[in-house]
Parts: structure tokens; sequence; C-alpha cells
């Protein structure tokens, strides 16, 4: 069977299964193009494969278990007052300074371009998904993921245009200087 028939086949089964399983339309869909793709990707396998219905449900299963684990890693905090438990100390008993930087980044945000103040509060802080934001802007979903990359980017320059940020292996903000006052356990003079 060719790529292209098992797409035909299974196409309208496997996505019906997705939906069941992922809430989010767009993500479903995005699930589903992953599948097509690694049908691509092996179709010189295809042939060998002795149960394709096996193969491909354990890939969708595969892919969605990925998408909620993906999910659990960010969680949507409704007021800067919830960040208060990011700055207990993390497992290796070390103090970490994240609550400080998400309060300076929300003040560093107003030395942003408007468009780009927008999609970071938009995205970032309220928790509005790119496609409705992509819709609202009047642009496309690719265009949507790209403005806000290129707000997060701006953000980080005007962050790191006056402050030194140190990172543990978490990802935890460890150390956070002004450039020009060095020495500081936590000092942001622009915020």
């Amino acid at each position: 069977m060719s790529p292209e028939e098992l797409w035909l086949r299974y196409n309208p089964k496997l996505k019906n299964y997705i939906l069941k399983q992922v809430p989010d339309q767009y993500c479903a869909e995005d699930i589903l193009q992953e599948i097509g793709l690694r049908i691509q990707r092996n179709a010189d396998e295809i042939q060998e494969i002795t149960n394709v219905d096996a193969w491909l449900y354990r890939i969708t299963r595969n892919l969605i278990v990925d998408y909620y684990r993906c999910a659990k890693k960010y969680t949507l905090m409704e007021d800067i007052a919830d960040v208060a438990d990011l700055a207990e100390p993390d497992a290796a008993g070390l103090e970490n300074y994240n609550k400080e930087t998400v309060e300076c980044l929300l003040k560093l945000v107003a030395y942003l371009p408007a468009i780009d103040q927008e999609a970071i509060l938009e995205c970032d802080y309220k928790g509005t998904k790119q496609n409705v934001l992509a819709e609202k802007w009047g642009i496309s979903k690719s265009g949507s993921k790209s403005r806000i990359q290129r707000a997060r980017k701006r953000l980080t320059a005007v962050m790191q245009g006056c402050c030194e940020v140190k990172k543990d292996h978490a990802g935890n903000i460890i150390e956070f200087n002004h450039k020009d006052h060095a020495g500081t356990k936590f000092s942001c003079l622009k915020c």
C-alpha cells in the first residue's frame, strides 16, 4: 500500500480518534499532520510492516501523550501574585529569582513597541492561544507565531541590555544582576 493510499484510508479514522482525545481542534490537526509526515518518512518501510493498524495507532497514541506531556509544562497564572511559589528554593535547595524576574519582565514590556507589548501580554501573560490572536490580528497562524517570537526576542534583548541573567540546569534564574551594579543579589534599576 502506498503512503497516499494509507493516508486516504486512515485519515478520517485517525482524526476522529484524535479529536476524542484532544479537545483543541487545531492541536488535533497538528497531530494528524505529524502522522502524515511520519507516513511519508517511512514510505520505504510501509510494505514491511505486518500490522499497519497497530503501527499507525501506536504513533497516534505516542503523539497524543507527547501533546499532554508538553501541555503540563506550562500553566497559566491569572495573577502575578500566583508566581510567589516560583521563588521557593528548588529541589537542590538553591534560591532562585523567578518571581523577581517575572515582575521585572512585566515592567520591561513597556519598553517595547505597542505591537510587541500586545503580543507578549496576550500570549504569555493572559494565555491567549496563537490561533485566536491570528484571527484577532487578521493574519495567518504562522504570522501570529512569528510576531510573538519576534516580540519575545525583543523583550529578551531589552532585559539583556541592562541585566545579566544566569540559569541553573532546570531553567530557574539563580543570578539576576544589573550590569552596572554587579555584586548585588538582585537589582534591576530599569524597572
